[in-house]
């Protein structure tokens, strides 16, 4: 075997697809119709989206606003992937939780990014509910920034970020931070990350990123085989059912499932790792225990300094 052949084991085929996905995806979308196309029956929201979040406005107003197509279920991350219409509540869900927040700590919106957007499951809302001016998202997935560039407004900028510690947005310009299910999975490089999110803020500026914490650990010791998430450490590591047996480890527990490509682990950060590590960058305002998908947390934070 030569050595590029024995090399290619290794490796993605592209260099670029070694630190990114998709970097040169050119294959058609084959987009679901978009909300206003959907019985409205279909809308279920009674364990997803609290109605005090709704602040008493029909949820047809919402829908009735969002023209764009739904994504096809291969490109929005495994998301509600046989349910069109929860895949719109979850996101507006998490909008209106993330205004709702800035409400709370008295944060005026007007720029928000969300890194690790995918095709825009939070960022439709952001572009469909609100004229916030500044939007910006990216993702290691250059076909989801496709999709976003291909059918959400120009307002909204977004960015093929890869694996490697770095953002092309300006010093403190960002009033909120989001991510959702991407510190959960970043493997290396963590601090640099936080340390990115912490230079593009505001100062007084939110953080709203969502992890495996104590909470998310002790309902996988309550959880029944059947549970999704459980199936999958218990794939990286077959010997996690005896750790759950045990607290939660107090420093960072990262569970490596491939050394190839960027997006192979699964995370898991005690709250005690995050008050010592992420309290560095921001005051640690809240950990909300089950409030992203019933088993990751969120933790809001308020850039120091």
């Amino acid at each position: 075997m030569n050595d590029k052949a024995a090399w290619s084991k290794f490796r993605m085929p592209t260099w670029e697809d070694d630190i990114s996905l998709n970097h040169d995806s050119l294959a058609p979308f084959e987009n679901s119709p978009p909300p206003t196309e959907i019985p409205v029956e279909k809308f279920k929201t009674a364990d997803v989206l609290p109605e005090e979040l709704l602040e008493g406005r029909p949820l047809s107003e919402f829908i009735q606003r969002d023209t764009y197509p739904i994504p096809a279920l291969d490109d929005r991350e495994g998301y509600n992937r046989n349910h069109d219409a929860r895949f719109f509540i979850t996101g507006l869900a998490d909008y209106l939780k993330i205004r709702a927040a800035a409400k709370k700590y008295d944060v005026d919106l007007q720029s928000y990014f969300d890194f690790g957007c995918a095709s825009g499951r939070v960022l439709r809302h952001f572009c469909a509910q609100s004229e916030i001016p500044h939007l910006w998202g990216s993702d290691i997935n250059g076909r989801h920034i496709r999709w976003l560039n291909d059918y959400l407004p120009q307002r909204l900028k977004v960015i093929h970020n890869n694996c490697v510690p770095q953002i092309p947005i300006a010093d403190h310009s960002i009033d909120v931070v989001s991510a959702f299910s991407v510190f959960t999975h970043i493997d290396t490089f963590e601090t640099a990350w936080l340390a990115e999110l912490y230079r593009v803020l505001k100062p007084g500026g939110l953080c709203y990123l969502t992890v495996h914490n104590d909470d998310t650990w002790k309902l996988l010791q309550n959880a029944g085989e059947e549970n999704g998430l459980l199936k999958r450490f218990c794939q990286v590591d077959p010997t996690f059912e005896e750790q759950l047996k045990k607290d939660i480890p107090v420093e960072r527990k990262c569970y490596r499932y491939t050394d190839v490509g960027p997006y192979r682990a699964l995370v898991v950060h005690s709250n005690e790792y995050l008050q010592k590590t992420w309290g560095r960058y921001f005051d640690i305002l809240e950990i909300r225990g089950k409030a992203h998908g019933y088993m990751q947390s969120v933790l809001i934070g308020r850039k120091k300094g």
